[in-house]
C-alpha cells in the first residue's frame, strides 16, 4: 500500500535521520554507549506515549523493551535543557513533514479541494520557563505556550503544532501565515476575525466560514447600514440568510453572506450575563447592540449559496468543533499539559516528547482510518496506544516496519468506526448527509 511506504519512510527519517542530525549539530550525544539520538527518542516519544505520566524509573524500564539498558539516573542525565532544545528541533522537524492520504470523496467536504480548521489551545508551563515561553502574568501564568493547527478536515493534513507564546494572540501564531488552497474553506471562531485577513482571502479565491465579533458592522447589498439586531428580531424563520456589505468603510466593503440561528432563550441569557461579566472585568459596559445579538447565533461567508445552503454553512462551522476536540484528545489522552515531575528541565523535555508523539499518533491514524468518515478519532488513539509494544518492534527493526504499520492499519480500520445513531446523528454522518440535524 502505497500510504504505508510513505509512512514509513517519513517515520525512519524522523527517528533515524533527523534525529542523529539534529543531535550532532547541537552535541546532544557525546558518547553512545547507552544512548543513541534515535535510541533517545524512542524512549522519551513512545515512552511517554504509553504511559504519559512516566517518571525516569517507568522511562527506564519502558528502555528495556527497546533493547535498551539503561538505568534511572541515565535517563535523569538526560533531561536537560539541551535535550528539550534538540527535542524541540525535531519536532518542528517533523512538523514540517507532510503526510498525504486520500482524501474523502463524499459528503458536503468533498465539495472543496480543502477545508481547513484553524484553532489553538493554551499550556501552561511551570513561571521558571517565563525565560523561553511569555505567559500572560498577572492572574494568569508566567510561561504558557499556544499551539497554533491547522488541520484539513478533508485530507486529514495537519499542520502544526508551531508554537508561540501564551501571551501572544492567536493570529501571530506561525500556522497563521501559511498558504491555503484556492477554492477551500477556511474555518475558524470569532478571535481571528479580522476584515483585512478576509479581504485577503477573498482576493485570493479563499472561502471562509467564521463567528464575527460583537462590534460586527453591515450593509445591505446596495449600501444601506443595516440594524442587524431590529432586523433579526422582526425574521420568524429559523435561519436567516442575507446577503451582506462587512464593514463601515464604504471603499472597503466586503460581500459576503450573513447566516443567523436564534438559540434558545435560557442561553441567550447566559450570553448576555458573560459579556456583561467580561466587560465589567475590563472596566466598561457592554454595546446596546452586542446584548441585543445574544439570542443569536452568526456566521459570515463568502461561499456562494449556489454552492451552500444556510443550514450546510451552519454544519461545515459545526464540524469546527473537531480541532477543538483534537486539543481534547492530546491533553486528555496524550496529556501534553500534565507532568510527572516538578523540574523544569524535565517538564519542557516532557512538553516537546509528548507532542511529538501526538504528532506521530496523527500520522499512524491518518494512514490507518482515514478513509472510514465515521472513525472515532478517541476510541482510534486508545487502540493504537495498545500497539505501542509491535509499532517499537517495526522502529527498532525487529519486524518489517510496513509489516508492523499494515497490522496496526488492520486493527484500527476494523474496530474504529462510529455506529449510526436514529437520533442526532454524529457530526460525521451529517456532513456525508448534509443535513444539520441543529434546526431539529
Amino acid at each position: 500500500m502505497e500510504s504505508i511506504a510513505s509512512l514509513s519512510q517519513a517515520l525512519r527519517t524522523l527517528f533515524f535521520e533527523d534525529a542523529t542530525r539534529l543531535a550532532k549539530e547541537q552535541k546532544v550525544i557525546k558518547r553512545q554507549r547507552c544512548f543513541s539520538a534515535t535510541n533517545l527518542l524512542l524512549v522519551l516519544v513512545l515512552g511517554w506515549f504509553q504511559h504519559p505520566l512516566a517518571g525516569p524509573s517507568q522511562l527506564a524500564r519502558f528502555a528495556h523493551t527497546a533493547g535498551v539498558s539503561v538505568s534511572k539516573q541515565a535517563i535523569v542525565g538526560r533531561l536537560s535543557f539541551q535535550t528539550a532544545s534538540w527535542l524541540r528541533s525535531v519536532l518542528e522537524q517533523a512538523v514540517s513533514t507532510l503526510i498525504l492520504v486520500a482524501p474523502l470523496t463524499q459528503g458536503l467536504l468533498a465539495r472543496f479541494p480543502a477545508v481547513i480548521l484553524e484553532d489553538a489551545s493554551s499550556v501552561q508551563l511551570p513561571d521558571a520557563l517565563a525565560f523561553l515561553w511569555k505567559g500572560c502574568g498577572g492572574s494568569g501564568s508566567a510561561s504558557s505556550v499556544k499551539l497554533g493547527v491547522r488541520w484539513d478536515l478533508r485530507s486529514g493534513q495537519l499542520r502544526g503544532p508551531l508554537l508561540q507564546d501564551g501571551k501572544s494572540h492567536e493570529t501571530h501564531n506561525p500556522v497563521h501565515a501559511l498558504a491555503l488552497p484556492v477554492g477551500g474553506v477556511w474555518v475558524a471562531d470569532a478571535a481571528y476575525y479580522s476584515l483585512r485577513y478576509l479581504r485577503q482571502l477573498a482576493q485570493r479565491g479563499i472561502f471562509f466560514v467564521i463567528r464575527p465579533r460583537g462590534d460586527l458592522a453591515v450593509s445591505t447589498p446596495d449600501g444601506k447600514r443595516l440594524p442587524l439586531a431590529r432586523y433579526l428580531s422582526q425574521q420568524t424563520g429559523k435561519v436567516i440568510d442575507l446577503s451582506v456589505r462587512l464593514g463601515s468603510i464604504p471603499a472597503l466593503w466586503l460581500p459576503a453572506r450573513l447566516v443567523a440561528l436564534p438559540v434558545a432563550p435560557e442561553v441567550a441569557e447566559q450570553r448576555r450575563a458573560h459579556l456583561v461579566e467580561k466587560a465589567k472585568n475590563q472596566g466598561h459596559t457592554p454595546s446596546a447592540e452586542a446584548l441585543a445579538l445574544a439570542p443569536w447565533n452568526l456566521l459570515v461567508t463568502t461561499i456562494p449559496a449556489t454552492v451552500l445552503q444556510a443550514q450546510e454553512v451552519l454544519l461545515l462551522y459545526r464540524a469546527r468543533w473537531q480541532v477543538e476536540l483534537l486539543f481534547k484528545l492530546w491533553k486528555s489522552h496524550g496529556q501534553v499539559d500534565q507532568w510527572s515531575s516538578a523540574n523544569p528541565q524535565q517538564i519542557l523535555c516532557e512538553f516537546y516528547a509528548k507532542l511529538l508523539a501526538m504528532l506521530v499518533q496523527h500520522w499512524v491514524l491518518m494512514e490507518s482510518c482515514w478513509d472510514d468518515p465515521h472513525r472515532s478519532w478517541m476510541l482510534s488513539a486508545d487502540l493504537l496506544r495498545d500497539q505501542v509494544s509491535l509499532f517499537l518492534q517495526g522502529l527498532r527493526g525487529r519486524l518489517p516496519l510496513e509489516y508492523v504499520l499494515q497490522l496496526i492499519h488492520e486493527a484500527l480500520a476494523a474496530s474504529a468506526s462510529i455506529p449510526a445513531r436514529t437520533t442526532r446523528p454524529s457530526t460525521s454522518h451529517q456532513l456525508l448527509d448534509g443535513e444539520y440535524w441543529g434546526l431539529t
